[in-house]
């Protein structure tokens, strides 16, 4: 006569006890839910074994057979529901009392968390060094290494953390050991354009235009904190640059985010954009070739002219619909106001700009992943911006100097 009922109540998971359904076969009841078997016959009242899960708690009434009747544990009867083992105990029901055995179980693995840690070749570090959590409900776990360390090499060394219980479950977490000579307490430095001007509006790169320099690591990091910077109200607003290498050595830099207000409106472009895809969107087109034909109207009646406009897309398509010519920005521009408006998922991208050369285009998304999409004439007549992968615009580019280099941590979409 034994009941399963493996119920676990604990702080990382709990399972609430189930209503079991007994089915009789064979002379044996076997009961639905949490595969708990009972069997014929300690009594008619009670049942022989009661199995729980650590931690649960038990009640006499878990021993009934059916409920309804008065039942207690006698006084001598003594368990720990937070140690696994067997435990004696004696079920009172009048008239009689029982002797009966509560098995206490533990099959739930322990909690564990872990961190990456650096350190020389004159630190051993222990298994301990790594964890910032573990916790199980036995109150006893033992952490160590699940794999070898060797630290004849300088870098970064792949570890496993154990977290055992008494009753052998175990739980594993992967992390990371950076060995190096000497530590180094040299902060990144973080440069460039902090302060920004924007319009009203304007979706603004944080990033653009930062750089992150350090004495030891290539690929620091860049945080931004951009909480104070309300985008649809004029103003100046404050904004940190936050820079911090492996030994958490960090650079903060602050800088200012001028918003102001556009000098066209968005009404005014759209309504533009509207009258010029009036004439070339058809209302079975695909958005593949709604793309294609702005793409052939942009580069068939937008005449490549220099042009001031910068930073401020509204300005930039509202003279390049109106005007029909400008730069590239208002090629990009043009071409951002017209996709927008024909419900085709877009994005601005531009190339890593320097003293001489700057250039912007657009990337869209017909449903099949992110294409490039560049309206701006070239002087190399053959090049065709519409719908071209990552790989194809990068061999392009690297073939034209570098034509098309952007900065794939600030524009993420082919990542």
């Amino acid at each position: 006569m034994e009941n399963d009922i493996r119920r676990r109540k604990h702080k990382r998971k709990r399972r609430r006890s189930r209503l079991f359904i007994p089915v009789v076969a064979a002379g044996v009841v076997v009961c639905s839910g949490l595969g708990a078997y009972f069997y014929y016959d300690y009594s008619s009242r009670v049942y022989k074994n009661c199995v729980v899960e650590l931690g649960t708690e038990i009640s006499p009434e878990d021993f009934l057979k059916r409920e309804g009747l008065n039942v207690e544990f006698t006084k001598g009867s003594v368990y720990n529901i937070n140690r696994a083992g067997s435990y004696e105990v004696e079920i009172k029901c009048k008239p009689y009392t029982y002797k009966c055995t509560l098995d206490v179980e533990d099959t739930v693995a322990p909690s564990l968390s872990v961190k990456e840690l650096t350190c020389t070749k004159n630190e051993i570090p222990t298994a301990n060094d790594f964890v910032t959590e573990a916790s199980d409900l036995s109150g006893n776990v033992n952490i160590f290494f699940s794999n070898g360390i060797s630290f004849d090499n300088y870098g970064d060394i792949p570890v496993t953390i154990a977290a055992e219980d008494p009753s052998g479950n175990r739980t594993e977490a992967d992390t990371v050991l950076h060995l190096v000579e000497e530590y180094d307490i040299v902060p990144p430095v973080i440069e460039g354009q902090l302060d920004k001007t924007v319009y009203v509006g304007q979706s603004v790169s944080f990033k653009q235009g930062i750089t992150v320099t350090d004495n030891q690591n290539s690929d620091i990091e860049l945080k931004v904190d951009s909480s104070r910077v309300n985008l649809d109200v004029p103003g100046e607003y404050p904004i940190e640059y936050i820079a911090s290498d492996a030994m958490g050595n960090m650079d903060l830099k602050e800088g200012v985010i001028t918003v102001i207000a556009a000098e066209h409106t968005e009404d005014e472009v759209n309504e533009l954009a509207d009258e010029v895809l009036s004439q070339i969107i058809k209302p079975d087109m695909s958005d593949y070739d709604k793309a294609h034909a702005i793409y052939v109207w942009v580069k068939g009646n937008i005449g490549y002219s220099e042009s001031e406009d910068r930073g401020d897309w509204l300005k930039g398509a509202y003279d390049g619909l109106k005007n029909r010519h400008g730069d590239c920005y208002n090629y990009f521009a043009v071409s951002k106001a017209l996709l927008t408006r024909a419900g085709i998922k877009n994005e601005d991208i531009e190339i890593i700009p320097t003293a001489t050369r700057h250039h912007f285009w657009n990337v869209i998304d017909c449903g099949e992943g992110w294409r490039h999409f560049d309206t701006t004439p070239r002087t190399d007549k053959e090049f065709k911006g519409f719908y071209l992968t990552d790989e194809e615009l990068m061999e392009y580019s690297n073939a034209h100097y570098r034509s098309h280099n952007y900065d794939r941590e600030i524009y993420t979409y082919f990542n």
